[in-house]
Order: C-alpha cells, then structure tokens, then sequence
C-alpha cells in the first residue's frame, strides 16, 4: 500500500513515488493533513488534482509483462555475459584500467558445476548477502553462493542458494504496464542522485512491432506528446524524477 504524505521528499520525489506504486497496480492512499501539512502542501496542490489517466492505468487488470533487467545472454565466442535490458556487460569495474579492460568483462560459464569464473581473476562469481544484496568474486569454494542456475529458455540466472536473480542496478529505468485497452502504461525513471538525462523506450521492449505508429500521451501533464514510429526518447529528466506516459498503437486509437 502506497502511503503519501509521510516522509522527506520534495515534489518531485513524490511525483516518483507515486508514479511507481500507480504503474505497479498497488492501492493508492494518501495519508496526511493536506490542507495543515506545509511540508507536503504538494500533496494538495499535485496528487489531490492526480490525472484520472493515472488511475485508470493503476486499476487495470492487465499482466505486466516480464522485466528485461533480469535477463542475460551468454556470447561463448568472446566471454561476454549481457544484460538484455541494455546491452551491457557484466564487468568487474574497480580495478587497475580505465573503466574496464576487456578481460574485466570475460567470464567462463561452467554447466558442470555451475560456476560463472571471471577471466581475469579466475575467481567466483558469488552471491554476498551481507552488504547488499549484491554480487563480487571470490575464491571459488563450490558453495552454494557461487553456484548459478542458467535457464535458456528465459535468460535468467538464479543463484543457488536462495533462487535469486542476477539482476542489474539501473540509473535509468523503463517501467511498463499493458493496459486493458491494448496501450501501454511506462514510467521513464531516473536514478540518479545528480544532473538529467534523456531516456529512450523501444516499441519492441514493450510488445509493439519496431515499425508501429504510437501516440504518446503524458499521463500527468494530460498533454498528447505526438506520433512516435519504433521509439520515443524523452527530454531530459531530472534526478530522482519521471515522465510517466500512456503510449498507444495508432490503430486502437
């Protein structure tokens, strides 16, 4: 349940917030004094008057589709181990080069006893519960921490342990939702904790054709953006913020 009005944000952030919890289909609650609370006078002035677009988008009943950040391709040839999501390596960055030798993103995937080994350590690739969760290399100790679950089927990669995905930690995401009408509900996020940037959502990242026409719409701002052919980038997005957006095949229009 998403509880607005408690807690340290600006208004952005709160726009953010809200944003997640609509595309994610959970129930909306905004829970304070808004007509007492300075603090969250955002509340009275933004979310009191929130598109009923949005809320159309958070009450349907349409499936997500599956996250790509959970997705990965193993390329055997080179050793590279990519996200499906933006085609990025899997790498070991804090080293001695410059954003990453070639070696750094080099990995031996072993079927036999499920080990993913780093080519420029020989080391493990392994599951660290206690600062994070998140994922280093060690000393390869046939635990089941370095143990990894390759379905081919899907991309995945589960660790053994506790099934876990190897997932990647995005500063820029797509979110997106089908809605019941055949449009797509998409949250453009940006992580970041300083500067702006643009990001760009492909049809074919969201079940369209890459040639298919689309109206984009601004769910907040209740404004149609233009027709879009294959991928919409946006303007620049500040940190910590969204554009949340309805996008549209032309012929269901």
């Amino acid at each position: 349940m998403l509880e607005i009005g408690n807690g340290d944000m600006n208004d952005a952030e709160y726009v953010t917030h809200f944003s997640l919890w609509a595309i994610s289909k959970a129930p909306l609650l905004i829970e304070c004094d808004v007509y007492k609370e300075k603090k969250v006078a955002f509340a009275s002035s933004k979310l009191l008057n929130v598109s009923t677009e949005i809320v159309v988008a958070n009450c349907s009943t349409s499936s997500k589709i599956e996250a790509k950040r959970v997705q990965w391709t193993h390329n055997s040839q080179d050793g590279t181990i990519r996200s499906a999501l933006d085609g990025r390596c899997l790498s070991i960055n804090n080293c001695s080069t410059d954003e990453g030798a070639i070696i750094n993103q080099q990995w031996t995937v072993s079927s036999a006893d499920q080990t993913i080994v780093s080519q420029m350590n020989g080391k493990c690739l392994n599951f660290n519960q206690q600062h994070g969760p998140h994922v280093n290399t060690l000393t390869c100790n046939k635990q089941d921490y370095q143990q990894w679950l390759w379905n081919a089927i899907d991309g995945t990669i589960r660790i053994k342990h506790d099934g876990q995905c190897l997932t990647v930690l995005q500063e820029l995401e797509v979110w997106t939702s089908p809605l019941s009408d055949h449009s797509q509900a998409v949250v453009l996020l940006n992580r970041v904790n300083s500067g702006n940037e643009s990001i760009t959502v492909k049809w074919t990242d969201i079940g369209f054709p890459n040639g298919q026409a689309a109206i984009v719409r601004n769910l907040w701002t209740r404004k149609d953006l233009g027709i879009f052919i294959g991928n919409y980038t946006s303007p620049n997005i500040n940190y910590h913020s969204v554009i949340m957006l309805k996008i549209t095949p032309t012929q269901n229009k």
